[in-house]
């Protein structure tokens, strides 16, 4: 937007007394014509001499009062567009980075790039001590040596010992197989006792059948040897029917003994198979808790030793490169954290953009600011001689700071920027007005906003200006401050600036 604004130099006392020299000359050539036209009369050589003397004292007079008149510089309003924008200094990376890992504690010898450079495949980037990278590999290996025997013992199997638990159990068939043989074998020997019984038994009464037939015979009568031989047939087949009924007894009561024997065999190792059992439980028990620990601790040595490998191959691979770091692939160096002479330290101190990621540029403005601004909205970027232009994805608002972080993403076409400083400018709107002036012509009084115009007069003594005040809406004030749009009934142009403060009515001089 621009303005005709009329300036000159600031007039000073020195300046004053000069113009007044200037019309001095004027002023006595002016009398001295009249003195002549009225030299041949007394009374008006006497008038002329006053008037001429008050027209030199007038013209001194006005001389000194338009030199302390305040001098002004005008502007003349015009038709412009009001602008609302924000600047802010930016920072642009990588919007995705990954890490290349490094050894902690092995000092760097020398770095050769720093954070921001476009790297192209196999450059150098640091190098890193190897007689500490070789320490360190022979320390990792023997570690992995360590941790592969302590895996070897806790994947050991931890299953009880269960042939106590067989042994019982043999025993306990034993003791049942010699019960039924037991059983068997003295329910024969009853059985033939009374087998035995029954044939004593029988014998017995023939015999005393016999011996009572014999007694019973009258023809012809028994002879005594044949009664003697009866009685005694009888009475040893009583002796053996009583011999017969002992040996049931004998018999039966073995077989009570020998059963009740085995029966207590059977007993105890069926309570011999039940310690064992309870013994082999709580050995399980334990044995299951001792595998869940040892499978958690194997667990936890199994990840630990998988970055121990890790490492392990890293030390290799270093050690094999001379301890030169080099990029993996053409890639943006995203973050370079390391410093030469210092160790590696914790985390991930050397970033590379990872491939096809976008640049994103962030800033943080002022909440009020930050409001405006939706998804989607153009960035005016630029960093050093580049330029592009970048679409806002995100405002993140900080309620207690009071500022937002804006995130935007820089087109594929933005090659020539680098991670690192920028500038960001955000435009939020651009509106056309009729009425445009500087915002140095706004003034304010208890009756509102209005300006300065000066006031033209043609008098006896040349022209004169006065400030005329002028009503005024003030419509937008640009974001920078500088211009405003109004409305109002302006003709001309209006005071932008004075050597002295200015009021309405006040008698002003303009700039030449």
């Amino acid at each position: 937007m621009a303005f005709r604004v009329r300036s000159t130099m600031e007039c000073d006392g020195m300046n004053c007394v000069t113009k007044i020299k200037e019309l001095l000359p004027a002023a006595v050539c002016g009398v001295k014509k009249l003195t002549a036209a009225f030299s041949g009369q007394r009374a008006g050589r006497w008038t002329l001499r006053f008037f001429a003397a008050m027209v030199v004292l007038t013209l001194a007079a006005r001389g000194v009062s338009g030199a302390a008149m305040p001098r002004v510089s005008l502007a003349a309003p015009n038709r412009g567009t009001i602008v609302q924008k924000a600047l802010a200094s930016a920072n642009i990376t990588a919007g995705e980075s990954g890490a290349l890992k490094l050894p902690v504690g092995v000092t760097v010898r020398a770095v050769y790039a720093a954070a921001g450079r476009q790297l192209k495949e196999g450059e150098a980037i640091l190098l890193l001590d190897l007689e500490e990278l070789q320490d360190e590999l022979d320390s990792a290996k023997a570690t992995r040596s360590q941790q592969e025997a302590q895996l070897a013992r806790l994947n050991a199997s931890t299953a009880p010992d269960g042939s106590s638990v067989t042994s019982a159990q043999q025993s306990l068939d034993r003791a049942k197989e010699d019960y039924t043989r037991t059983d068997e074998r003295t329910a024969a020997a009853v059985d033939e006792a009374k087998a035995s019984l029954e044939a004593a038994q029988t014998t017995r009464d023939e015999a005393a059948k016999t011996l009572e037939e014999l007694e019973s015979r009258t023809d012809p009568d028994p002879s005594a040897e044949e009664l003697a031989a009866a009685r005694g047939a009888l009475e040893g087949a009583e002796s053996a029917l009583s011999g017969a009924k002992q040996a049931v007894i004998s018999a039966e009561t073995s077989r009570e003994d020998s059963l009740l024997t085995a029966k207590r065999s059977v007993e105890n190792a069926e309570s011999s198979l039940a310690q064992a059992n309870e013994a082999y439980s709580q050995a399980q028990a334990g044995a299951a808790l001792t595998a869940q620990s040892n499978a958690a601790e194997a667990e936890a040595l199994r990840l630990e030793k998988e970055k121990n490998d890790e490492k392990v191959d890293l030390l290799t691979a270093l050690v094999e490169a001379g301890g030169l770091v080099s990029a993996p692939r053409d890639a943006l160096l995203t973050v370079c954290a390391l410093e030469q002479g210092q160790p590696c330290p914790e985390g991930e101190c050397l970033q590379l953009a990872k491939e096809d990621s976008e640049m994103l540029v962030r800033f943080t403005l002022p909440a009020e600011q930050a409001e405006k601004i939706t998804a989607g909205l153009a960035v005016t970027v630029t960093q050093g001689s580049a330029g592009a232009e970048a679409l806002v994805r995100t405002v993140e608002t900080d309620e207690e700071k009071g500022t937002s972080l804006v995130t935007a993403v820089l087109g594929e076409t933005a090659a020539d920027f680098k991670a690192g400083a920028a500038q960001a400018e955000l435009v939020f709107s651009r509106t056309a007005y009729d009425l445009c002036l500087p915002v140095s012509a706004l003034r304010q009084d208890s009756q509102g906003s209005y300006v300065l115009a000066v006031e033209e007069t043609r008098n006896a003594f040349g022209l004169s200006f006065t400030a005329q005040r002028v009503p005024v809406t003030v419509k937008e004030v640009d974001s920078e401050g500088r211009y405003a749009a109004v409305e109002g009934s302006i003709s001309g142009g209006v005071i932008v600036s004075s050597t002295r403060a200015v009021s309405p009515g006040a008698s002003v001089r303009m700039e030449e």
